[in-house]
């Protein structure tokens, strides 16, 4: 008879098989509650987590707005361009020897050693080339069609260009790699210009391309904004040059031109040199828009303010005889100089010869709250808000001292910019009111064609009254016709001008003063002179050889007026300038005072009728050259510096007094 099983064995055979049941029962229990919690509790959640690993959005940027100028003329617009980047992981395990990496950057004209850098950085991503050319981007197609690199790949960008190079490109400015703008009207007007990106829903797979896309919005309607400038392309362009010419002349540092409307604040022309040219940027172009940005010691065309706040204040008269101290005046220990001694004068005289003096002693009836006030009324010290970035506010400080008084009233101890001391003399041009310069013309929406904005003509404040304004003006004509006026070369062929000639001397930031051989030399007017259409400031930093602005900055205003006025239309309203012998106009001047001292009149004008005979001028420095033309009324007009080598016309030949003589100059030796 067989023993019968071990009944301990067979509970434990039973007690591990209901483990093992419940083992199963448990874990069946486990992935029933994680379903539930998966499918039902959290389904909403998971859904979306999804969603989000294969909907994608496919941002397409617009094609940036172009610039035109007030006639329409492109000066910045967009291509349609290629960008070459690369997968340095993927590019280098395709290829180890590194030879089609220098097939590639013959391609793309770029050295292999280059190329090997950006791809050394810790990214899955590297741009090898932006924006390439038509043919670099054939090259690099046929390249990986040869090869079949992975890792590198084209994609559609748009490319900014300027048409006309080098022109208004201060003002225009620049955008980045990216498309923004970086300098100018590109970065001041940035967000119209860009336009709105396009958003793309589409969905990738696995590999992360795009297997689905819905239909982009029509290129057209994400397109920036076009921006019409107030600029005139062919002023701009005649601005320009004749600023280069300026500074080639007098081997300056750097010069500026502004033209502006007088009576709408538009700005017909914004020139600086050097300039740069954003189709080929090079590394340290001059970018700056020295007109807007820089501030300086504007010199003597701030008499012209500094007289016409006395005027309206009332503390000076036309006919007020003012004492010019033969040429001196002390204040404490310090001296102040004029370049013409002048005893006894009139506010005319004093505009027209360009006295220290005698604006000192007008700036001493005005106090120094007064002259504070009057500069401050003009604009300086506050910035124009003109539409362009990086504007300099300029510095006009309360002339706690009688010499602080006396040679703020010539342009010292202030500082401004080319475009506030431009539009300071406007407001004398339009009757007395200060108006905001405008740059941007309109803006217009580059799908429908509605204009979003658009400028109007913005009065800042009365600055003087129309009959002070008008009285300013007749004495700057004198500047520029008078026989002993220092803008003499502003002179118009058929129109009368006005304006005023600035020279001062920069600070010197070492010492502390004024440096000894350092100049800003400008001339500011404005024509026709009995209905202004044009006012123009010319302005060049350090000049080596002449330095006064009547000399070197006055020939340039009168190239850009002449272009402007035959632009705008404008009849001449007055003889040609071989014909002119207009004398100065006495009729404000003060009577002789009751004890003169010495005759301060200095030459008088030779009469006006006949010829005269051209002098011998060979070998003649400038400023001799030109004190004996002068000296005659004949007009100088040079071509380079030195001296004198050649002369048109030729000497002993009898012309019209006011005819321009055109000298030759060559450096000595």
């Amino acid at each position: 008879m067989r023993p019968g099983p071990d009944p301990r064995a067979t509970r434990w055979i039973a007690l591990r098989i209901a483990l093992l049941a419940l083992a199963f029962a448990a874990g069946f229990a486990g992935i029933a509650a994680r379903v539930v919690h998966l499918q039902i509790l959290r389904r909403d959640a998971l859904v979306d987590d999804m969603m989000d690993q294969v909907r994608r959005q496919l941002v397409l940027k617009p094609r940036r707005g172009v610039i035109a100028d007030r006639a329409g003329v492109l000066l910045a617009g967009s291509a349609d361009a290629r960008s070459v980047f690369a997968d340095p992981w993927v590019l280098q395990r395709e290829d180890r020897s590194g030879a089609a990496l220098k097939k590639l950057a013959a391609a793309l004209g770029q050295d292999a050693g280059a190329l090997r850098r950006k791809l050394q950085k810790a990214s899955r991503f590297v741009w090898l080339a932006r924006r390439v050319s038509p043919h670099e981007a054939a090259q690099v197609e046929r390249f990986l069609r040869e090869v079949k690199l992975r890792g590198v790949a084209l994609v559609p960008e748009t490319r900014r260009y300027y048409p006309k190079g080098e022109l208004a490109s201060q003002v225009i400015g620049i955008v980045g790699d990216d498309g923004n703008g970086l300098e100018g009207v590109e970065l001041a007007l940035d967000d119209v210009l860009a336009g709105a990106p396009a958003k793309v829903p589409s969905l990738r797979d696995g590999a992360g391309r795009t297997v689905l896309a819905g239909a982009p919005s029509a290129g057209h309607e994400r397109e920036g904004a076009r921006v019409e400038l107030t600029l005139d392309q062919g002023l701009q362009l005649t601005a320009e040059r004749a600023v280069a010419r300026a500074v080639a002349s007098a081997r300056a540092a750097a010069g500026m031109a502004v033209a502006l409307d007088p009576r709408t604040g538009e700005v017909l022309a914004l020139a600086g040199w050097p300039s740069f040219n954003p189709n080929a940027l090079r590394r340290g172009a001059e970018m700056r828009n020295r007109a807007v940005a820089d501030a300086f010691e504007p010199g003597s065309t701030m008499k012209t303010f500094a007289i016409a706040g006395a005027l309206d204040a009332g503390v000076l008269r036309p006919r007020d005889p003012i004492d010019c101290g033969n040429g001196t005046l002390a204040i404490g220990a310090h001296v102040i100089h004029d370049h013409e001694a002048l005893g006894w004068a009139g506010p005319s005289r004093i505009l027209s010869a360009s006295s220290n003096v005698g604006a000192a002693k007008i700036a001493a009836r005005l106090g120094k709250r007064g002259l504070h006030d009057a500069l401050l009324a003009f604009g300086f010290g506050e910035r124009t808000g003109v539409d362009l970035p990086g504007e300099a506010r300029g510095q006009v400080p309360f002339p706690r001292a009688d010499l602080a008084l006396a040679t703020q009233a010539f342009g010292q101890g202030m500082s401004a910019t080319a475009l506030q001391v431009t539009v300071a003399m406007g407001a004398i041009a339009n009757g007395g009111l200060l108006v905001r310069p405008a740059l941007v013309k309109r803006v217009v929406d580059g799908a429908t064609g509605e204009v979003l904005d658009a400028s109007e003509p913005t009065v800042v404040r009365r600055v003087v009254s129309e009959d002070v304004a008008a009285t300013v003006s007749r004495w700057l004509v004198g500047v520029v016709e008078d026989a002993h006026g220092t803008g003499k070369r502003a002179r118009l062929d058929g129109w009368r001008a006005a304006g005023k000639t600035g020279t001062a001397q920069k600070a010197d930031l070492v010492s502390g003063g004024y440096s000894a051989d350092k100049r800003f030399s400008s001339f500011v007017g404005f024509a026709p002179a009995e209905a202004p259409r044009i006012v123009i400031g010319v302005f060049v930093d350090e000049p080596k050889d002449e330095i006064f602005g009547g000399e070197i900055a006055a020939p340039a205003f009168r190239e850009i007026a002449e272009y402007a006025l035959k632009m705008l239309g404008v009849p001449p309203t007055a003889p040609p300038l071989a014909a002119v012998t207009a004398a100065p106009d006495a009729r404000e001047e003060p009577p002789a005072p009751p004890q003169p001292a010495v005759d301060d009149e200095g030459p008088r004008r030779p009469p006006a009728g006949g010829g005269v005979a051209v002098p011998s001028l060979a070998g003649l420095p400038a400023r001799a050259a030109i004190r004996a033309l002068e000296a005659l009324d004949l007009s100088p007009d040079l071509d380079g510096s030195g001296r004198v080598v050649g002369q048109v016309p030729a000497a002993g030949r009898v012309v019209a007094r006011g005819t321009r003589v055109r000298m030759t100059l060559r450096p000595a030796g």
